[in-house]
């Protein structure tokens, strides 16, 4: 009896763990179906994204097979970059990620890179404003029925003065943050890690003081120094805590050795009172368009011109836009979205681009929509619709034959827009792509008035942007 009740026993006891093992398999096998069709799908080549927009880069393509490579592993390591590079929904796993980040510490403040701040910034002496002469009478051409006078008087630019610093209205920066970067985050929004070399400074100031003294007597020379949104945006004081350099005393050092032929245009007093709009992207380190206005209105007062304001121009909003201090700081989930503002200028206006080195006056490129309508990410494209070697406003409006001269990075690509309410011609030239006429050349030429540099800090102090400006400047 007592054997028979044990047999039972053990028998309802491997029946009892024969379900469990059964049990335990049912909640297993939509796993390992779902890790298999995972697997499937990882693998076929057509879902895979080749580009990702939010990095703006080509992601890794599928190896070629060599027999070398495959006998080094190399072709294999490869395979192993290719996979993990180019998963199928990458951007949306890498979004859920930062999402993710937001919901455990604080990123209130942050620093991504290392960087320097440079050279010590020497104080300049005071430097004493020359009023600038309007071009000789010959070279004014045919009719005048436009508003705006080809060689309108120059009101000198007044000595740089000592104005308040605004107050931080975001959110306040850890005063205890001593990590230096090249990316500074501060809520939901990013900055440059502004620097300084006295040398490039001093390279700078020289290459456009020879172009001023070379075109003496054909046209006058503007300088338009673009500043990084760091030094408007950002209290002088916490700048100076983090050690980045006050690209205020920057601009007044490069005034100082600039010579008596060239016209300054004093652009961060002139954007300082407006550092509470929205001059520069929270995610970028261009200024707007808006901010680039204000700029313009300045450079109009020391060019003698009345500024046209931006009331009179159609306004086209493109969003989101993140740029590229979204990508250096990680695309750190904590920076808002820009929205890229432009501004169609008024009248009769027309953009021609021209993406050769083979320009003339017979042929100025092909006609495009003065503010594109950008589908991508980078809707700062939106302005020229990028980078070519020469683009041309023509305004029918005005019938005087006057013309002017923009030597720019992508930072002047919206304030080339302003310009075209002076001007039948802008000529707006990228000097990293432009090589088929010395600077002289172009402004003989093209009957050129006034020639205007509008180049960034970082550019204008770097050997490789020096070295171009050498190579135009003859």
């Amino acid at each position: 009896m007592h054997d028979e009740q044990t047999t039972l026993s053990r028998r309802e006891r491997r029946a009892h763990a024969e379900k469990q093992k059964k049990r335990s398999r049912l909640p297993a096998l939509p796993f390992f179906l779902t890790l298999g069709i995972l697997t499937v799908i990882a693998w076929l080549l057509p879902l895979r994204p080749t580009v990702s927009e939010k990095e703006k880069r080509m992601l890794e393509p599928f190896p070629a097979f060599t027999l070398a490579g495959a006998a080094d592993g190399s072709y294999f390591s490869d395979i192993g970059l290719w996979f993990s590079d180019t998963f199928p929904g990458r951007d949306g796993w890498i979004q859920a990620a930062q999402s993710l980040e937001r919901l455990y510490g604080d990123s209130s403040v942050a620093v991504y890179g290392t960087a320097s701040a440079g050279d010590k910034i020497p104080v300049p002496a005071s430097p004493t404003p020359q009023p600038a002469a309007a071009p000789e009478a010959d070279t004014a051409f045919g009719q005048t029925s436009a508003p705006e006078a080809a060689t309108p008087e120059l009101t000198p630019m007044p000595e740089p003065t000592a104005t308040p610093e605004p107050a931080w209205e975001g959110e306040n920066p850890d005063d205890e943050l001593v990590t230096l970067g090249a990316v500074i985050q501060i809520g939901d929004s990013a900055y440059t890690y502004t620097s300084f070399s006295q040398y490039y400074t001093e390279v700078y100031a020289a290459n456009i003081t020879r172009a001023a003294d070379l075109l003496e007597g054909k046209c006058r020379v503007f300088d338009v120094f673009v500043l990084h949104g760091t030094t408007l945006m950002l209290p002088r004081d916490y700048r100076e805590s983090i050690g980045v350099a006050c690209e205020e005393d920057i601009l007044a050092y490069l005034n100082s050795q600039m010579g008596e032929n060239v016209h300054c245009v004093d652009t961060f007093n002139s954007l300082l009172p407006h550092n509470g709009e929205y001059i520069y992207f929270r995610t970028d380190h261009h200024w707007t368009a808006l901010g680039a206005w204000y700029a313009y209105a300045e450079w109009a007062k020391v060019a003698g011109f009345e500024p046209v304001p931006l009331s009179e121009y159609e306004e086209i909003v493109q969003e989101p836009f993140y740029g590229s201090l979204y990508y250096q700081a990680h695309q750190s989930g904590a920076l808002k979205a820009d929205a890229v503002y432009g501004y169609v200028p008024p009248g009769d206006v027309h953009l021609y681009i021209n993406q050769e080195n083979n320009d003339s006056l017979d042929y100025r490129g092909y006609e495009q929509t003065l503010i594109t309508q950008i589908r991508g990410n980078d809707k700062y494209m939106c302005f020229l619709t990028g980078d070519f070697p020469l683009c041309t406003f023509v305004n029918n409006d005005i019938t005087d034959g006057s013309a002017c001269l923009l030597v720019k990075n992508s930072n002047g690509n919206p304030f080339g827009y302003y310009l075209t309410q002076h001007y039948q011609y802008v000529y707006v030239m990228d000097y990293r792509k432009y090589f088929s006429r010395s600077l002289t050349k172009f402004v003989d030429y093209y009957d050129v008035d006034d020639v205007i540099f509008c180049l960034s800090s970082g550019q204008a102090q770097s050997g490789g942007g020096n070295s171009l400006l050498s190579g135009l400047i003859k």
